[in-house]
C-alpha cells in the first residue's frame, strides 16, 4: 500500500510522515536548510502483520505543484495535512482537487498542531473542513486531529491508515507499469530508478521498455517497499536497477513498461471533466500543461463536443502535443494553466489513436461514449456490435493494457470474425462485416452489370472499388475467407461473386473449338496467335481477342503477349516441376529446360509464369553445403496450385 501526503505549505506533512514511520523524508542538504519540501520524499514502516506501508512525501509550495502531482501518481491513499492555526489554505485546495482528478479512491484528514490552538480554533475548522468536503467525493473522510509535538491523536490515526492495506485493490490491467520519479547511480552495479507500480508485475531478468525512445533494458534487482525482493506489483513504491542504458538516458517522466505495452502516442481523446470550483472556463484550441504520471508536457485542447468547457461540466476531448509519450485507456490526467498556476481540469484516457477527420461527428461521439465503459468487455462488445470497421485487437490490447485471450472468446461469442493478418489479429462484428459486404457486392455486381465479358475485378482494384480505407492485407486475408466461405469466387487472378460466368457466343465457341486442340497438340510449345490466325483464316485481332477471353476463365495462362498454354499443359509443367524439386530440392533454367525440350528462353518465360502465378518462388540466394548455387534457382512454393483438382488460385 502507498499513501500519499497533500497539503499546504509548513502545514507539517513531513514531520507527520516521520512520526508515523520514524523516518526523515527531507533528504536533500536543501530541504534541511530551508525547512521546506521541494523534492519528492520517501518512507517505509511495516503494520502489525509485517506488510510494508509506503509514504510518498510531497512538496506543498505552489511553484512545485508539478511535483506534487507526480508524486500523486500510483497512491492508494491520500493523507491531507491541514493546519489548525491557518485552516484551509491555497494549496490544501489546489493538492485536494489534485487528488480527486487523478482518482484516488479515499483520503484520509490530518489535522496538525493542534497544540497550537484552542478546542475552539479546532472545532471551527473541522467544521469548515466538513463543509469543504461535502462539495467533493471525499465528503465522508474522516479527521484526526494530531500534534507532532506532544503525539496527540497518533494512534487512532495510525490504526485507520494500517486498517486500509485489506482494502486495496489489486484487480489491476495485466502488463507492467512504471512511471519513473527519481534516477540515480548505484555505484558498481547500475542505473536505478523508482516509483509507483502503476500495473502489472515485474522479476528480475524482464526486458522492459523505456521512455518515449522505447529504450529495451533489463532488470537486475529489485527493492519493493524498501526490501530486496524477486518481483514486485501494484501497490508497492518499488526501485529497480536496469542495465542496458546510461544514466543520461533517463529522467522523471519517463515510462517503464512491459513490451506488449509498445505504444506512443502524439494525440489521445479523453473525458475532459472541470471541478465547480474551477477558476475559470476551458476554450477549444487553448495551450494547457498537462501532467501524466510523472510527466508534464503542453498540450493543445480541441473540444470535440463543446465550444467551451465550464465548472462543472465534463466534455470529451482531444490532447495534441509534439513529443511521444506512453499512455493507456483510462489513464488519469491533470491539466493546469499555461503559467502552471491553477489547476484546470482532470481527464479520463478513451482513445490512444484517435481520428484527426470527422472526430466531431456524432458518430465518434457515440464511440467515445462507449469507450467510457469501466470495463474492457463491454467496451468490446460495443465497438464489435456497433462499429463500421474492422478492430485491429493486437494493437487495441495493448493500448487498454489487457490480455488478449478473454477479449477473444468475448468477440468468439458475439460472432464476430477473426482474421491474421501477418501475425496481427483483426476483429469484424456484425455490422462491420455487413458492411463490407455490401460494398464489395455492390461493387461487383456494378461491375458484371456493365463489363459482362469480364471475368471478375483484380483484388486490390477491387479494394479501391469497395474499401479504400482497408489496408492491402486486411482485405486479402478478408477475401480469401470469403472464397474459402464460397461467398466470393476467383478466376485466376479475378474476383467475382459465384453466379458470374463469362460466356463465350455462339461464334467464338466455333472458333474456340478450333483453336483448342491445335494448343494442346503443341504440347510444351504451342502456337503463337499469328500462327493460329494464319493456320485458321481468321483475322489476327479476332484470335487475340478470344484467347484473351479465355484466359480470363481460367482455361489459358498468358505467358506473354500473343503466347498463351492450356492450363492441362500447365499441369503436366508443374508436375515436372514437382518431380525435379523432389529429386534435387530446387528446380533451375537447365534442369527444366531439359525435360521439356526447349530453349532457354522459352523455359524462362515459363518458371517465371510459375512465379507470378505463385507457384514456385526463385531463391535470391541458396547455398548447400559449401556450393554457392546460382540465383535461377527454384522451389515448389504452392503445392496445391496446379494439381488435378483445379487451376491456380
Amino acid at each position: 500500500m502507498i499513501i500519499g501526503t497533500a497539503g499546504h505549505i509548513d502545514h507539517g506533512k513531513t514531520s507527520l510522515v516521520k512520526s508515523l514511520t520514524g523516518i526523515d523524508a527531507d533528504r536533500l542538504p536543501e530541504e534541511k536548510a530551508r525547512g521546506i519540501t521541494i523534492d519528492l520524499g520517501f518512507a517505509y514502516v511495516p503494520n502489525s502483520h509485517g506488510e510494508t506501508i509506503g509514504f510518498v512525501d510531497v512538496p506543498g509550495h505552489e511553484k512545485f505543484v508539478h511535483t506534487m502531482a507526480a508524486g500523486a501518481t500510483g497512491i492508494d491513499h491520500g493523507l491531507l495535512v491541514i493546519a489548525a492555526d491557518d485552516g484551509i489554505m491555497p494549496q490544501t485546495k489546489e493538492h485536494l482537487r489534485i487528488l480527486d482528478l487523478l482518482g484516488v479512491p479515499e483520503i484520509t484528514v490530518a489535522l496538525t498542531k493542534i497544540d497550537l490552538v484552542d478546542q475552539d480554533r479546532i472545532s471551527v475548522v473541522t467544521d469548515d473542513i466538513h463543509q469543504y468536503l461535502a462539495h467533493t467525493r471525499f465528503s465522508n473522510t474522516q479527521i484526526f486531529p494530531v500534534s507532532v509535538r506532544s503525539e496527540l491523536g497518533f494512534e487512532p490515526l495510525k490504526e485507520s491508515l494500517f486498517a486500509r492495506v485489506d482494502q486495496v485493490s489489486i484487480n489491476q490491467p495485466v502488463h507492467f507499469r512504471l512511471a519513473v520519479d527519481r534516477v540515480f547511480v548505484v555505484k558498481g552495479v547500475g542505473v536505478a530508478v523508482t516509483g509507483a507500480v502503476i500495473s502489472g508485475l515485474v522479476k528480475i531478468g524482464d526486458t522492459l521498455l523505456l521512455g518515449p525512445k522505447q529504450l529495451k533494458v533489463k532488470v537486475r534487482s529489485i527493492h519493493a517497499q524498501n526490501k530486496p525482493a524477486q518481483e514486485a506489483g501494484v501497490g508497492t513504491r518499488c526501485g529497480i536497477v536496469i542495465s542496458g542504458v546510461e544514466y543520461s538516458e533517463v529522467e522523471r517522466g519517463h515510462w517503464l513498461t512491459a513490451p506488449e505495452l509498445n505504444q506512443l502516442t502524439q494525440r489521445f481523446d479523453c473525458q475532459l471533466t472541470v471541478p465547480h470550483d474551477a477558476e475559470r472556463a476551458i476554450k477549444d484550441g487553448e495551450i494547457l500543461l498537462l501532467h501524466h504520471g510523472t510527466e508534464y508536457l503542453s498540450t493543445r485542447i480541441i473540444l470535440l463536443n463543446a465550444t467551451e468547457a465550464g465548472p462543472g461540466s465534463s466534455v470529451y476531448a482531444q490532447c495534441a502535443f509534439d513529443r511521444p509519450m506512453s499512455v493507456c485507456w483510462h489513464d488519469r490526467i491533470v491539466f493546469r494553466d499555461s503559467s502552471a498556476r491553477h489547476t484546470l481540469a482532470g481527464g479520463l484516457v478513451l482513445d490512444i489513436d484517435p481520428p484527426t477527420r470527422g472526430r466531431k461527428k456524432a458518430e465518434r461521439i457515440k464511440v467515445l461514449d462507449h469507450l467510457n465503459e469501466e470495463q474492457a468487455l463491454d467496451v468490446l462488445g460495443h465497438l464489435l456490435q456497433e462499429g463500421t470497421s474492422p478492430l485491429c485487437l493486437s494493437t487495441w490490447v495493448a493500448a487498454i493494457n489487457q490480455m488478449i485471450e478473454p477479449l477473444i472468446e468475448h468477440a468468439q461469442k458475439l460472432g464476430a470474425l477473426q482474421l491474421d493478418v501477418g501475425g496481427l489479429i483483426y476483429l469484424l462484428g456484425t455490422t462491420s462485416q455487413g458492411e463490407i459486404w455490401k460494398k464489395v457486392e455492390a461493387s461487383l455486381s456494378k461491375f458484371h452489370a456493365n463489363d459482362s465479358d469480364e471475368p471478375g475485378v483484380a483484388i486490390e482494384r477491387l479494394r479501391r472499388m469497395a474499401c479504400p480505407l482497408i489496408s492491402t492485407e486486411l482485405f486479402k486475408v478478408w477475401v480469401a475467407e470469403q472464397i474459402r466461405l464460397k461467398s466470393l469466387a476467383i478466376s485466376g487472378s479475378f474476383i467475382h461473386l459465384p453466379d458470374h460466368k463469362v460466356e463465350l457466343t455462339t461464334k467464338e465457341q466455333v472458333l474456340w473449338e478450333r483453336i483448342f486442340p491445335r494448343l494442346v497438340d503443341g504440347q510444351y510449345d504451342p502456337p503463337w496467335v499469328r500462327d493460329l490466325a494464319s493456320i485458321l483464316s481468321e483475322p489476327e485481332a479476332n484470335v487475340r481477342l478470344l484467347m484473351r477471353k479465355v484466359s480470363r476463365r481460367s482455361g489459358l495462362v498468358q505467358l506473354v503477349p500473343d503466347l498463351f498454354y492450356p492450363t492441362s499443359t500447365m499441369r503436366i509443367m508443374a508436375d515436372i516441376i514437382r518431380d525435379i524439386v523432389d529429386t534435387d530440392g530446387f528446380v533451375t533454367v537447365i534442369s527444366f529446360k531439359d525435360r521439356v525440350g526447349l530453349g532457354r528462353k522459352r523455359a524462362i518465360q515459363i518458371l517465371e509464369a510459375f512465379d507470378r502465378l505463385g507457384f514456385t518462388r526463385r531463391l535470391v540466394s541458396y547455398t548447400r553445403g559449401k556450393k554457392e548455387l546460382e540465383k535461377d534457382h527454384r522451389i515448389v512454393r504452392n503445392t496445391d496450385l496446379f494439381t488435378n483438382d483445379g487451376v491456380a488460385s
